[in-house]
Parts: C-alpha cells; structure tokens; sequence
C-alpha cells in the first residue's frame, strides 16, 4: 500500500468524520486516517501494526471474522456492523464499508461511528414500548386494560376455535369497596384495589389473563376450558385467596368478591357477549348477598 500517497492527503483526511482503515490479510491495520480518534478513540499511531480482532466486541469477533473473510475473497461489503471498545472502554456502533484491493493485497474499509444514532434509536424503541405499555396497561395495577384484554379474548377464541375447545369469563367486582374507599381514603382504595389486583393474579392460572376494567371491577379469561365446572374451579381458587385479611395503614380488611362465570360458545362468542352474561350473573351474585 502506497503509505506516501495516504500520509499526502492526512492533512484533508483530517476533515473527515469516518475513519479509512487499511488492515492485510491476517488482520493486522497497516494504515488508519487521523479520524481514528473520533470513530475509535485511539491515535492512527495506537492502532497500527495492532491485530485488528483486540479492538473488537468479544460478542462480535465471530461475525466480523466472518464478514472479513468475504470480503478477503472478493467480497464487497457496504452495511457491515459491529462494535469496538474505545480507549476509554465504551462502547463503539461502527458501520462499515470495505471491499479487497487486489493491487495492494489489502483491505481497505471505511468506518463510520453510528454510536450516537444507536442510541436514539434505542430510546425510541424504550419511548414506543413505554407508550404501548400505557396504552395497554391499567396504572395503577400494572394489570392488562380493556383494550389489550378485548385482544388476549379474540386470540383466545381463534385459538379455541382452531383446538376444538371453549374459553371461559369470569367478571368479579369488590363486594363494600366504597365503605372502604370513604372511611380510608382514596389513597388507601387505590392501595387495597393493586393488592386484590396481585392476589388475583397468583390465584389464576398462568394461561388466564386478569385485567381490570376499572374501578373495582376486574375480568379474568380462563383460556381452554370445555365446560362451567373448570370456569368455577378457577372461581374457587380466587375465592379461597380473599379469604385472607389485607392489610392496611389503620389495620386489617377482609374483602369478598362477587364473581360472574360465562361459557363459550355456551352463553355467546363474541367479546361483548361474554361479557353481558358473565355482568348479568355477577349482579345476580351481588344482589343475592355477595361473596
């Protein structure tokens, strides 16, 4: 490689926010343009006559050595990524471009530090999982909302649908939650409406979905069940879990739940109509004392 001819252009070079890296066969950088230090955080004079591979991410040494090989045979390559460790022990993003000249019998890339973008793209990925989440999610339970319960029902009903097997609802609601909610407070409601949300949830089957409509009202799928005896098993087992007192800042409470059951295709198919039978006979519950 023609060194006089690269040193002659450094000065321009210089003004670049790439790095050009010349590396031989066996991997060792024969030449590096003064933007190493922004793209690598090492001087072109740290890195050469140094083996290419001590300079890069443990987890991609496999892929790079892999895509050097390629382009060693011919191979041209223009979106190459990986990641370096910086001087500073930071991480890297580098995107590459590089391709073999035959005449030199070198590789000669250039690298492009994309850290920066890396990491906008990251925050936006956290940013839109953060909003599906709330979009998705009740707050004050973490528990899944109407919207994404509607969703987990109609995959549910394909996939029952598909096995030759039915689903079940159940709608519960707190029996005396308002006389709770007036002599403790809203903040105390609020409280006691995430603990019987998690109570719940542990009396559940790991296939069912619980999730709160609002207020004190919560709905639970019970996913492939062929008959109301496996719907009102998951009922009992919710039942005999709010037999224990919850505890409070002034104290203890023992709260019940009025509970609901449907069956489909028995009492409907569609979402809403699961959901009118199993209200219907929760009301029955409710008004038959509670519990």
């Amino acid at each position: 490689m023609n060194k006089a001819a690269f040193a002659q252009l450094a000065e321009y070079m210089d003004l670049l926010l790439d790095c050009i890296c010349v590396v031989d066969e066996d991997h060792y950088f024969t030449y590096l343009s003064p933007g190493a230090r922004r793209v690598f955080g090492y001087s072109p004079e740290e890195m050469v006559g140094r083996y290419m591979f001590d300079f890069i991410h443990p987890d991609d040494r496999q892929a790079t050595r892999n895509t050097a090989t390629g382009v060693n045979t011919g191979e041209q390559v223009y979106h190459f990524e990986n990641r370096y460790i910086r001087k500073d022990g930071s991480v890297a993003h580098i995107l590459w471009s590089a391709r073999w000249s035959e005449r030199d019998e070198m590789r000669v890339g250039v690298a492009r530090d994309v850290s920066e973008h890396k990491h906008m793209e990251q925050e936006r990925e956290q940013l839109i999982k953060r909003l599906e989440q709330m979009a998705l999610m009740d707050p004050l339970t973490g528990l899944p909302n109407r919207a994404l319960f509607y969703d987990r029902v109609n995959s549910a009903r394909a996939r029952a649908k598909r096995d030759g097997v039915g689903l079940g609802l159940l709608y519960l609601d707190l029996d005396k939650f308002k006389e709770v909610n007036d002599e403790y407070g809203h903040a105390t409601g609020d409280a006691l409406l995430s603990s019987v949300g998690q109570r719940i949830k542990h009396a559940v089957r790991a296939t069912d979905t619980l999730a709160r409509l609002g207020g004190d009202e919560f709905v639970v799928l019970v996913d492939g069940v062929n008959d109301m005896a496996s719907v009102k098993g998951v009922a009992d087992k919710i039942d005999e879990a709010m037999r224990h007192p919850f505890k409070l800042p002034d104290g203890e409470v023992v709260m019940s739940l009025s509970i609901g059951l449907a069956l489909s295709p028995e009492h409907g198919e569609t979402v809403e109509e699961l959901l009118h039978h199993a209200d219907q006979a929760m009301y029955r519950a409710k008004r038959g004392g509670g519990g």
